[in-house]
Order: structure tokens, then C-alpha cells, then sequence
């Protein structure tokens, strides 16, 4: 349960010496910035600096030279570059003039070549049409009373011309289509030629003069057409071949150039968050505390700056970001504990119980080693693709089989292998008692983990006279327990005056929490008036004893999903004796795929659901600010 320590640093220094700093200390450090001028209020003239960007060009320059060359995913997205860094503006764009014109000249002479090739791939089509003619194609470009036009038209102005298609006097032959543009073939009578030639340039119409590209009947036409196709495409893979060659040659150039770009506008990130005065500069923000030790000992050389360090603590004004580590076992549940919400930086990280918890919770519900070796492979699966909830997946998968073999079920037999622990459908009465006594004790560790939380935020009521503090959990345990013995010995272990003394001192104490916390922060112990108070909470501490019934009883759906699992294979397997042969395997390998997937996303949304209004709500806010280090700001 490790939340990162931080500490609050306060950064002044001479204003002229600013971007000299930032680009020496801060641009590759881990601080999260603050705004200086919310924090730092009580300074005279301290002013924002400039909004205008000197590095914009280069960034955007640098970020379309490597969309352009597709090398957009190979970029780090913690912005780490292992090479070289330029550190001069004019060096920057001296190399991207440079590979900017080179890459560029070759890309649009491609782009050229493969429209050139595209024009004469519809010619070839359009040709096509006229072979059965034995005349010269110029006459067919003269002919006395007709008129003869081939081109394209984009998609969307080909779709008007149908409005005015009945009002021209025109025959249109639509000869074929791409992406973007339908090619097509129209004839009209010289009279009419200057309005409907005028309707079709104003629906963008791209006429295509075939008479001056080929010579020679259409059969002629045709071979001089391919012989123009064949040497176009020789000369886009010869170009392609050069573009890719300049690519795999200035990878690492380009990279480079990016990189550096992006690291020196971090100076201007970092100028959006100070402030400065006539003579100084302001920076404040938070880093973790190892890194913040790092700097310091430079710092501590320059006589230019000085700087000082406070603990969170002591810091009121401004709450610390939160970033939460854990061990690479636990850390895909991280997944699970941000989709509720961030802890606060006073918080105990919940991902460590969160794992636990839903490891066990899920292989109780869904306990196959078959099935749960088939989850645990589309997890290891999901993981490759970098999909988030694969490692919970794994887990899960992980502790189905562990479940399985508790159970002895594999892929739904029962018989394979001999149950380590239970049968879940020979003893029901067992497997329902254990999932309320997993209840008692996750919300238990629940109400212990907020007791601690109260401690790291030093508030007394919340540990003491909380609902989930020392008085809900003494209330809590002594019901659990008086229930347990009177319904395993059928009595009380402790005399019921002792039991109901110590309840109702726990209420008392639960009863008072509002008014001493009002003490407490200097306020009215009642605000509302002692009517209103009592009222409202009597209703709040019978909502709390129901409550925790409630959020008990709620577990026991641990052992019922167990036992659903069990019983939808009865019905598999009544399905599957209903037929013969291989059908009688396919059901069940069919029963497995639909039980695996509907099942099993329905009892992870369950185990989820009881992490987050059975566990969660008990010692978990979920209010924090996330950690944003410089290098993950975005201009």
C-alpha cells in the first residue's frame, strides 16, 4: 500500500536567469508544478510571464515531420529519450530544414507519380469501353454534331448531378469509382456543349483529355496505356523504395529531433505555472521526495537561486498529488482502484487489499481449474495488447483454478479430480456460512483500514467516533460475534448485559460525533437545532445497524454464484446426455465458451460491486489529485 512520499518545494531566483534554470534543473525533473500566483498571493507585483511560445514552431514542425515518416507510435510517452539532445533552437531547425525538404520533395514526387498512375488506370477502364471501334480516338474528340468528355467528379457532387440529370440534354456512363471520385464518361450534343459543360465544372468535374495523351485506335491507345501503367508503377516502387530507405536512414535523426523540440518546451510549460516580479522568478510544486533529495544537492551549488523544502503537512493551502507504486504482482488492480477514484495523499493505498480481496472473491464465485486456466490465457492475451484489465484478468484466472482444485472441477466434471476442501453443491449450508464469514472479515479490515487513514490524517472523530472508526467497529464485532456463538452453540459466550452495554456505549459514542467534531473546528456543537439533531440522528444510526446487516448478508452471494456455477453445468450436462457423439461434445464444449464468457463477466461486475459499496464506502474518499510530472504535461 505505497503512496509516494512528496514534498512541497518553493523555488526564487533572479527573472533574467529563468529559462537558463528551467532548461538546467527543471525541464527533466519530476515536479508537479503548481500556479505560483494562486499559491503565492501576499508578494506585491508578482505577474504571470508571457503566453507566447518561442518553441511552438519547432514542436509543430517536429511532431508532423514524424506523423509524416510514421514514426508517431514509436515516441515514448513518458517523453524519455536515450540519445542526444539538441539544446539549440537553430540547430533544431537547421535539421528539420534540411530533412523536411529532403523527405518532403520525394513524398510529393510519389504522390505524383501514384496520381499519374491512378489517371491512367481509369483511362485503361475507359478505353476499355470503346474497343469494339475501329476509328482514330482524335476523331472521336471531333465529332461534328456530338461532344465527348471523360474525367472524375468527387463522390459528393456526383450525387448532386442526379438533381439536374433530367433538365441536360446528356448520356452519363459512370465508368468506375475510388475513394474519393467517381470516374465517368458523358456525351452531349455540340449545341448544348458550353451548359451542361458548365453545370460539370461547377460540380467539380476534372476532365481528363485523353486525345492529347494517346495516338491510334482505341486497341493501340490501349497498349501504349499499359505501357505508361507499367513504367509508373516501376517508378513508385523505385521512389517508395527511396522513401523508406530515407526513413530507416534518419530514424534516430528525426526522434532526436522531436525529442529535443518537446524537452525545450517544457521551459514554456514550466513558465504557464510560475510567476515573477520585477526581479524575481516564482516556481512552486511537488516531487517526490528521493528525486526532490537530487536536486537539492545541485541546487545547493547554485548561488543564483534559492529554494525551500516543507513536508506535506505543513503545506494547508494546497492538497499533495497522489501517485500510487506497488510490486508488479498487485499492480494491475491498480486498474480497479482508479475507476473508483484516486486515493488522497493522506489515504492508505487500497491496491494491495483491493487484490486480495477480489483474488478471492472471484475464485470463490467462479471456482474451474479448466476455466480458469482458459481466463488466465485470455488475460496473458490481453496483456500483450497492453489492455488494462489483462492483469486482473490473469488474476482472476489464477485464482478460478486455485478455487477449481478446492472445489475438484475441471471444465464442470466433478469427478476428475477429488475436491482439496468442498464440494459446493454437496455442502451448501458450509459454502453459505463461509461467504458471510469472508464478509465479516473483508469489512472488518475495511473499518481497520480507515481507522488507520484517521491516524495519517490525525482526526480524531473519524477514528474514534466514525461509523467505521473504534466505535463501528466495536459495535460491529461484538454483533458479529454474539451472532456467530449463538449460532454455532446456540448461546451467548459473553452475559447479555455486557454485550448490550457495550452496544449501546459504541452508539453513544457514534451519537456524538457530529457535535464534537463542530467543537472541535470551533463551531456550534448543534447548528440546527437539538430537535432536528436528534431526529435525524437516531434515523442515521438505525441506517448503520441496517447497514451492517446488510453489507453482511450481501457476501453471501460469494457462495451463491459458487453454487449457480455448479448448477448451470448440471444443465449442460443434462443437455449434452440429451444427445450422442460428437454433439453430445459440443454442448458441453459450447456450454463452457457461453458459461466462461456470460458467467464470468457477471461475477467480475460482482466481486467488483462488493469492492466498491461494501469495502470502498467504509474507508475509501477516492478525492485525490493524480501526479503529473513535468514530462507528462502536454503544451
Amino acid at each position: 500500500m505505497s503512496v509516494l512520499r512528496m514534498k512541497f518545494v518553493s523555488i526564487v531566483g533572479r527573472k533574467e536567469y529563468f529559462d537558463d534554470f528551467v532548461f538546467n534543473y527543471i525541464i527533466d525533473s519530476n515536479i508537479h508544478l503548481e500556479n505560483a500566483l494562486n499559491f503565492l498571493e501576499n508578494i506585491k507585483g508578482l505577474s504571470p510571464f508571457s503566453a507566447d511560445n518561442p518553441y511552438y514552431e519547432i514542436v509543430t514542425r517536429s511532431t508532423d515531420l514524424i506523423n509524416s515518416m510514421g514514426l508517431g507510435k514509436e515516441t515514448d510517452r513518458k517523453g524519455i529519450y536515450h540519445g542526444t539532445c539538441l539544446t539549440s533552437v537553430e540547430d533544431i531547425r537547421a535539421e528539420l530544414d534540411y530533412l523536411e525538404k529532403e523527405f518532403k520533395q520525394h513524398v510529393e514526387y510519389l504522390q505524383n507519380v501514384r496520381e499519374q498512375l491512378n489517371k491512367y488506370l481509369q483511362m485503361e477502364k475507359q478505353i476499355g469501353l470503346l474497343l469494339g471501334l475501329n476509328v482514330d480516338i482524335d476523331s472521336f474528340f471531333n465529332f461534328e454534331f456530338v461532344k465527348f468528355r471523360f474525367g472524375r467528379m468527387p463522390k459528393g457532387t456526383f450525387k448532386q448531378l442526379e438533381l439536374y440529370i433530367d433538365e441536360l440534354e446528356v448520356i452519363i456512363s459512370p465508368v468506375s469509382q475510388d475513394q474519393d471520385y467517381v470516374w465517368l464518361i458523358y456525351f452531349t450534343p455540340r449545341r448544348f456543349s458550353e451548359k451542361v459543360d458548365g453545370v460539370f465544372s461547377s460540380l467539380n468535374f476534372e476532365r481528363v483529355r485523353i486525345s492529347e495523351e494517346i495516338k491510334g485506335t482505341p486497341v493501340e491507345a490501349l497498349k501504349q496505356i499499359r505501357e505508361k501503367i507499367e513504367s509508373l508503377k516501376s517508378e513508385e516502387k523505385r521512389v517508395d523504395q527511396i522513401i523508406r530507405n530515407l526513413i530507416n536512414s534518419n530514424r534516430e535523426r528525426a526522434l532526436c529531433l522531436y525529442y529535443s523540440s518537446m524537452r525545450l518546451n517544457r521551459v514554456n510549460i514550466v513558465r504557464k505555472y510560475a510567476a515573477h516580479t520585477g526581479e524575481s522568478f516564482y516556481i512552486i510544486g511537488w516531487m517526490p521526495e528521493e528525486d526532490l533529495n537530487d536536486l537539492a544537492s545541485r541546487l545547493d551549488k547554485d548561488k543564483n537561486v534559492v529554494y525551500i523544502q516543507e513536508e506535506p503537512e505543513l503545506v494547508k493551502t494546497i492538497q499533495p498529488p497522489t501517485e500510487i507504486r506497488n510490486n508488479r504482482i498487485f499492480r494491475p488492480f491498480e486498474t480497479i482502484v482508479r475507476m473508483y477514484g484516486l486515493p488522497s495523499y493522506n489515504e492508505i493505498d487500497p491496491t494491495i487489499f483491493v487484490g486480495i480481496t477480489y483474488f478471492i472473491m472471484f475464485g470463490m464465485m467462479f471456482g474451474d481449474v479448466g476455466q480458469g486456466l482458459a481466463l488466465f490465457a485470455l488475460g496473458l492475451l490481453l496483456a500483450r495488447m497492453k489492455v488494462a484489465l489483462g492483469g486482473v484478468i490473469i488474476g482472476a484466472g489464477l485464482s478460478s483454478s486455485i478455487f477449481g482444485f478446492l472445489y475438484g472441477s475441471i471444465f464442470g466434471y466433478e469427478d476428475w479430480i477429488k475436491p482439496l476442501l468442498i464440494s459446493p453443491m454437496h455442502d451448501i449450508n458450509t459454502m453459505l456460512v463461509a461467504g458471510i464469514f469472508l464478509g465479516v472479515v473483508f469489512i472488518i479490515a475495511a473499518m481497520g483500514i480507515n481507522i488507520v487513514n484517521g491516524i495519517k490524517s490525525r482526526d480524531p472523530v473519524k477514528i474514534f467516533l466514525d461509523r467505521n472508526g473504534v466505535a463501528g467497529l466495536v459495535f460491529y464485532l461484538v454483533l458479529a460475534f454474539w451472532a456467530a456463538f449463538l449460532l454455532l452453540y446456540n448461546r451467548s459466550v459473553v452475559p447479555a448485559g455486557v454485550t448490550v452495554s457495550v452496544l449501546i456505549l459504541s452508539l453513544a459514542a457514534m451519537f456524538v460525533k457530529e457535535p464534537v467534531e463542530n467543537i472541535l473546528h470551533r463551531r456550534k456543537a448543534i447548528p440546527q437545532g437539538k430537535g432536528v439533531f436528534f431526529v435525524q440522528t437516531f434515523f442515521e444510526l438505525f441506517d448503520t445497524v441496517l447497514s451492517f446487516a446488510s453489507n453482511t448478508i450481501s457476501f453471501i452471494r460469494l457462495s451463491a454464484f459458487a453454487l449457480n456455477h455448479a448448477g448451470l453445468f448440471m444443465a449442460v450436462f443434462i443437455l449434452s446426455e440429451m444427445t450422442h457423439g460428437f454433439g453430445s461434445t459440443a454442448v458441453v464444449i459450447i456450454g463452457n465458451i457461453l458459461i466462461i464468457g456470460l458467467e464470468g463477466l457477471i461475477v467480475g461486475i460482482q466481486a467488483l460491486r462488493l469492492e466498491y459499496y461494501e469495502l470502498f464506502s467504509r474507508f475509501f474518499t477516492g478525492d485525490g489529485r493524480p501526479y503529473k510530472p513535468l514530462y507528462r504535461k502536454a503544451d
